[in-house]
Order: structure tokens, then sequence, then C-alpha cells
């Protein structure tokens, strides 16, 4: 016993009564006298019995825990959005487990397949950046497990999501660089495919038409969500005859990005070209210059997923259509674009 856990079958064994006495004393269950269930939970403490997790799950159908999968685990706002989803867990007595699929679609799929096998009780989802195919999505919808996807969705999925209002987010970025004296301003964006990029290309174009400001498309471009990429992007950009004056990009790392390619060109930011990003990140709050950015209310996004899962966990009546749930997000003003 001292090199295995302990087990129900120990502690029956050592007291002389069935397993299922001792299940149910465990529990607590009246049918047991009290004796017998004192001296089980003492014997249980003594030789610090453990319930096997798995086991119960496979008993119960039940396991208490649910999988949270985010594209990156350091980024401020994913890990922000996981606290708001464990405020919602420890309500109702339940674990999260988080894992991150690194931007990486096999990541993706693994950590999927990994809390299928684990009898998550329900997952909580954003997609990276190259997922393209749902096969591993669908599967969880298959096994009939209760899912919600955040941030990052997509269309072809038949599932509940929590999104930031992305397009009219959009517009009051662009909306306050144009409002600070912007004519020319550039939209720093991601892979074509993405559906919180379509949304925020949508308020963009919106934005430029509500102040008459003639759409030209070679002030769109798209890369890698990167600083690096970001950066090279925003040389070219800031290298062109008719440069930006203003850049709006699609997250903060590549308003970073962009703020790096200004000062290496000598450009003064904001003066010369003024830069909001997306998510409000620690790293926003801390450069030199501050990035002007949106807050996507992240500890909400997270309650709001949460609360959308347990509601089909649940079998609520709620929970019987699909929902979108859309967070408002909020314009902070810093340094990068206030002039």
């Amino acid at each position: 016993m001292a090199n295995r856990p302990v087990t129900i079958k120990d502690i029956a064994e050592k007291l002389s009564i069935s397993v299922s006495t001792v299940s149910r004393a465990l529990k607590n269950n009246p049918e047991i006298s009290l004796t017998t269930r004192e001296a089980v939970q003492k014997l249980a403490k003594e030789l610090k019995y453990q319930p096997n997790p798995l086991a119960v799950a496979l008993k119960t159908q039940k396991s208490n825990t649910i999988g949270v999968v985010v594209p990156q685990i350091v980024s401020s706002f994913f890990a922000t959005v996981v606290k708001g989803i464990e405020q919602v867990a420890d309500e109702h007595n339940y674990q999260v487990f988080v894992s991150s699929s690194n931007e990486k679609i096999e990541k993706e799929e693994k950590n999927v397949n990994g809390f299928l096998n684990m009898r998550m009780d329900g997952i909580i989802l954003s997609l990276t950046r190259a997922t393209t195919t749902f096969d591993h999505i669908l599967k969880i919808q298959d096994r009939g497990v209760p899912m919600v996807l955040f941030d990052r969705t997509s269309k072809e999925i038949e599932v509940s999501k929590v999104v930031a209002d992305d397009a009219a987010a959009a517009h009051t970025a662009v909306t306050h660089l144009i409002n600070g004296g912007a004519k020319r301003v550039a939209f720093m964006t991601g892979p074509e495919f993405m559906l919180f990029g379509t949304n925020r290309l949508r308020g963009y174009k919106k934005a430029l038409k509500d102040n008459n400001i003639p759409l030209d498309e070679t002030l769109i471009s798209r890369c890698d969500f990167t600083y690096e990429d970001a950066k090279n992007l925003a040389l070219d950009l800031l290298g062109r005859s008719n440069r930006p004056d203003a850049i709006f990009a699609i997250n903060d790392d590549m308003a970073i990005g962009a703020i790096a390619a200004a000062k290496e060109l000598g450009l003064n930011v904001p003066n010369d070209l003024a830069v909001v990003g997306f998510s409000n990140s620690r790293r926003s709050r801390y450069m030199e210059p501050s990035v002007s950015t949106m807050d996507q209310n992240p500890i909400a996004v997270g309650r709001e997923a949460a609360t959308l899962l347990f509601e089909q966990m649940e079998k609520t009546p709620e929970a019987k259509d699909i929902k979108e749930v859309v967070v408002h997000a909020d314009l902070i003003v810093r340094t990068s674009s206030d002039k």
C-alpha cells in the first residue's frame, strides 16, 4: 500500500466491511450507521485516501472539471479570461484545467482529445490562428460534451460563443485616430480567414466612410500576429512616399511592432504617427510611449463563457438555443495616439 494509492477496497479490508458500505460511508449516507461512518472516515483520513477522479467520472458520468484551451497561456488577455472562468467555476465547485495550443492546430487537437479522454464535463476554447479545419471541434459536439468558443471563433461551427463587438470596437479606434487629425489610417491585420479580423476590418472601413475618407486598399496589410512580423510590415508601410499618418493594429504586439518601426525611421509617435492596438495587454501599459488600445474586458468574457457552459452542463432551459454573447470593448487612450 505504501507504493500505491489507497483504495476503497483497502479501507474495506481493514475494517472487515464491504466496499459498497465504505463508499456510502464516505458519502455520509444516513443508511450507514453513524459508528461505521465515523470509523470509515477516520481511517480514510489516517491512510490519506483520495478518490480517483477518473474512476468517479466513469461511475457517475461527471468529473466536476472543465477544460480550457487558449492560444497563448502567457497572454495577459487569455490569462485574465481564465480568471473570469475560474470565478464562475468556483461558484459551482468545479475545477478548471487550462492548456495552451501555442498557436498550433496540432497542439489544439491534442489538448481537445486529452480533455475528452479525461472526461471533462465541458470545454471552453479559443481557436489558434492556424485553425482552418474543425474535425476536432466537431468531435466534442459528437461526444455530447458542452462547449463554448470565445474571442477567436468561426461561423462554420454552430456553438455558443462569447466575442468582443469587434466591428464597433474597430470603428471606435479608427474614429479616435481620425478625430486626432489622421487622414491616412493603415490597418494591420492577421490571416484573412479569422472571423474577428474580418469584423474589425468591417469597423475600420465604416469609420473611414462615416468620416468621408476614401478607402485605400493599399493601407490594409496582413501579417502574422507577432511583434517581428508587424515591425517589418510597418517598415514597409512607413517607407512609402505616401505613408500613413496613423496605424490601427489588430493586437497590441503588432501595435508595439509598428511603434518600433516608427522609432527606427526617426518618426515621432504620436505626432508623426499615431497608433492604436487591441486587447490592453500588460506590455502596452508600460511601453514608451504607452500604447492606446481597446480593452476587451477579459474578466467579463471569461465569466460569460463559463456561464454559457454551465447552462449547458446543467441543462437549463436557456441552454437549448445557441447564443452569441457580445462583450463591449472600451477605448483606452495613452501616449501613442494622444496628441
